[in-house]
């Protein structure tokens, strides 16, 4: 099983193409700072006409909860998060869940 954390960004329509992909690569920078807590990041901008006018996110995997825990509370995200996610973005979505096995029902 994995933690999987997931954050969808609305940027304000100030914030140009260039300064979002900025913002993004320095949160999946955070995978290099703090080695061995996040395994995976995943970044994307939005192509679907029902995303409610988010338009970029990201995805992180953890092997556990505690992972996530330390990546939430670390200096690195928080500054980022401070400095760039938050003074830069009208809404933000962020959605954490533990993949588990789901058996297919009996036919």
């Amino acid at each position: 099983m994995a933690f999987i954390h997931i954050v969808l960004l609305k940027f304000n329509p100030t914030v140009s193409e260039d300064e979002a992909e900025e913002i993004l690569r320095k949160l999946a920078h955070i995978k290099e700072t703090l080695p061995g807590v996040i395994e995976s990041v995943q970044l994307g901008i939005n192509f679907n006409q029902r995303a409610k006018g988010f338009t970029h996110g990201f995805t992180m995997q953890f092997k556990d909860r505690e992972a996530l825990g330390r990546y939430l509370k670390a200096p690195e995200h928080v500054n980022i998060a401070d400095r760039f996610v938050y003074p830069n973005t009208e809404d933000l979505l962020a959605f954490d869940y533990e993949t588990a096995p789901f058996s297919s029902p009996t036919l």
